[in-house]
């Protein structure tokens, strides 16, 4: 699987990681630390925004805590090359989902779902109608009372300011609060970090900027407002004079512009209101910018360092920069009569994993760092669930690998998987994998935490190799019928004198996999002749049925990187198959390709093209008995499954052991026509066979019997 699926409520395993789908990652769009939110929740259904691998806004919803994913693509496409252009979603008290997207000093980019829980949206709307031409940095909040409240930042980089709408559940109206609220009086810009707490106290910090170059951010300002954001005051008690200006703000850490000060981190509260703030600068003297901690002691601002980093770098330059340190995310939460603390975030130091340090005790600033993640997540920054956090003190942490190149450049890194990862703070860390490796070659090394349903230990996928990009997948997180934009069924008795009755109804998608299954059955034939000399008209009774599906006139390609990952079935009789066949010509003149077969005690690799007989194949075969893995657990786990093929050869796989190498010129038609089968496109099929010509007898095997697929990927050059 490419993350980690862990069964079970959070409180039976201290860590889960839920795969959702395929996101773009060329850049971090998908993974700044300011989207807010990247995954919310209300009640029991959680949801996920992302942009999917053509940049189309995807939305995806489960049943907390660990129902299956339902994944949706939305008619909206964003500008997914400038990672400013998040996607922020939240969830109003009325079960509306409000969306925004695609912002850099464009207009705004709104809508709502068009029912309570639906992942279907509405068309593009405006808010107020006011100052919605220059819109960056969405973000919405969401009040106890179920009403939400907009930020978003009006204006360029160095001059723009902040606005403020609230949106009320009861008339499902917008109304503005600010149109300025934090005043850069034409010479400056903030750039904001908010949260609501508990008690519906919203609190914002900000640095300023004094023009689009990220070294000119300074000092670090807060206001709080305990009605809804009409009226603001300092951390006194202090009612600001509106718009705050860089001389009227207060101040918790006076930072001197150079300082490598990042923008857009974290702020939160405690169950008593206070507030907490994360960043990184380098302090005054040193050359290596560390994560930083400002908190409220009585009346006055404390800077605590959270980090010991040792690797100095510069922030200069306009544009999203590709920086070795993540901005931080922070959370706090009482324990046992203490406040503890959780940073997240990523540092080339710990080789870009995802990471949090964590302080049982804040008043005694002792800080131990943990990786969350196995492998590394590129540039990813933190972003979670809020919502839930305030109600379970349950971390929903949106993860997903992405690259960045500097100055809204791009890296060559092909879609990479979605995934929540859920972890109780104050339970042990037990590191999980992502999978799907990026761009260099050879494969990736195993995970030890890794497991699938079944307890089955997983292999993690071969890397994608050089120059090579994912054209198209199944991952099967949609719940019920295989997606019929990618496959369509077989229907009864269709070939090898087999026993099973094909139907649709034996193929379904549960848990993030596709299972094929066969069971026995006892019913007429319909197509039954008494006397019919062919043997599918000739047997009077369904004995069993079984699935077959195939992507025939829907997905084919010619040459590159096939995937499976599947466990099969080997009991006696049984014939699981995952097999491509040629769209022109008929068999085997179209030539077929078995990457992976079994039966009879062996797995097989095969390749056949015409000969000179109608229906008669020329093989290329090749076997491997399941006893020659000195592994009696061996089909008890999950196996990966592939085919390189290009126009000089197939190679046929099962986790990364070469079992069949043919070369295509050895897969010319021998009829005398000269058509290679292997020289044109191919269409992929799944299906689960009993008995027939090779599958043998299925006695003493009882059904039903399960052949679980986790995904079929293809790659191409």
């Amino acid at each position: 699987m490419l993350l980690v699926l862990l069964a079970g409520a959070l409180g039976a395993r201290a860590q889960t990681m839920a795969r959702v789908g395929l996101g773009w990652a060329k850049n971090n769009v998908n993974g700044a630390v300011f989207r807010k939110n990247s995954v919310v929740s209300l009640g029991r259904d959680q949801y996920v925004a992302y942009y999917d691998s053509l940049g189309y806004v995807t939305l995806a919803k489960r049943r907390l805590p660990a129902g299956p994913w339902q994944v949706r693509r939305t008619p909206y496409q964003g500008h997914v090359q400038d990672a400013h252009n998040v996607i922020s979603l939240m969830v109003d008290g009325a079960g509306y989902l409000h969306l925004s997207f695609d912002h850099h000093n464009d207009p705004l980019r709104y809508c709502r779902s068009t029912a309570p829980g639906a992942l279907t949206l509405g068309p593009l709307e405006a808010m107020t109608g006011q100052q919605e031409q220059k819109v960056s940095y969405p973000e919405f909040y969401r009040f106890p009372t179920g009403d939400l409240l907009f930020l978003y930042r009006d204006g360029g980089s160095g001059n723009g300011n902040l606005v403020l709408n609230r949106y009320a559940v009861k008339t499902r109206k917008w109304t503005r609060l600010h149109t300025v609220l934090l005043d850069g009086e034409g010479q400056r810009n903030a750039y904001w970090q908010a949260c609501l707490d508990a008690q519906g106290t919203l609190h914002l910090a900000w640095v300023w900027r004094e023009s689009p170059n990220v070294a000119s951010n300074h000092d670090m300002a807060y206001a709080r407002s305990r009605d809804g954001g009409r009226t603001w005051q300092k951390s006194t008690g202090e009612a600001y004079q509106l718009p705050i200006t860089a001389a009227t703000a207060e101040y918790a850490a006076r930072i001197p512009p150079g300082s490598e000060l990042i923008n857009q981190t974290s702020i939160t509260a405690d169950a008593q209101g206070r507030p907490y703030i994360a960043s990184y600068w380098r302090p005054q003297g040193t050359q290596v910018p560390q994560y930083q901690l400002l908190y409220l002691a009585g009346n006055s601002w404390q800077t605590s360092q959270v980090s010991q980093r040792t690797t100095p770098f510069s922030l200069s330059g306009a544009g999203t920069k590709k920086i070795p340190i993540s901005r931080p995310q922070l959370l706090v939460a009482n324990q046992r009569g203490q406040t503890a603390a959780y940073l997240l975030f990523r540092d080339a130091e710990r080789q870009d994993r995802a990471s949090v340090l964590s302080c049982a005790n804040l008043a005694q600033s002792q800080w131990v760092a943990a990786d969350l993640t196995t492998t590394p997540v590129g540039n990813w920054e933190p972003s979670y669930d809020t919502e839930r956090w305030k109600k379970e003190q349950v971390l929903s942490l949106f993860v997903q690998r992405t690259g960045q190149g500097d100055g809204e450049t791009l890296e060559n890194l092909p879609p990479q998987p979605v995934g929540v990862l859920d972890w109780r703070p104050g339970q042990p860390v037990r590191p999980v994998a992502l999978g799907l490796a990026a761009r260099p070659t050879g494969p990736a090394p195993a995970s030890p935490a890794a497991t699938r349903p079944g307890g089955a230990p997983d292999p993690r996928p071969t890397a994608t190799p050089e120059g090579y990009h994912l054209v198209w997948a199944d991952e099967f997180n949609q719940p019920g019928r295989p997606d019929s934009t990618n496959w369509r069924f077989e229907t009864g008795f269709v070939r090898n004198h087999e026993a099973q009755w094909y139907q649709p109804e034996n193929a379904h998608c549960e848990n993030g996999l596709l299972v094929l299954e066969a069971r026995p059955a006892s019913r007429p034939n319909p197509t039954y002749r008494p006397g019919s000399p062919d043997w599918r008209t000739s047997r009077p009774t369904i004995t069993a049925t079984s699935a077959s599906l195939n992507t025939r006139g829907r997905h084919q390609w010619q040459y590159g990187r096939f995937e499976l990952r599947a466990r099969i079935p080997t009991a006696p009789g049984l014939w699981p198959a995952f097999w491509t066949l040629g769209v022109s010509k008929p068999w085997p003149s179209n030539g077929e390709i078995d990457i992976m077969e079994y039966y009879r005690g062996k797995i097989l690799a095969n390749v056949a093209s015409g000969t000179a007989q109608l229906y008669t194949a020329k093989w290329h075969s090749e076997t491997k008995p399941l006893r020659s893995f000195a592994d009696p657990t061996w089909a008890s786990k999950f196996h990966v499954w592939r085919m390189d093929w290009d126009a000089q050869a197939v190679r046929l796989y099962v986790d990364e052991e070469l079992l069949n190498e043919t070369p295509l010129s050895q897969a010319v038609n021998q009829d005398g026509s000269g058509f290679n089968p292997l020289h044109q496109p191919h269409y992929l099929l799944l299906n689960l066979a009993l008995g027939g010509d090779n599958g043998g007898a299925l006695a003493p095997t009882s059904l039903p019997a399960r052949y679980e697929i986790d995904y079929v990927r293809v790659y191409q050059r």
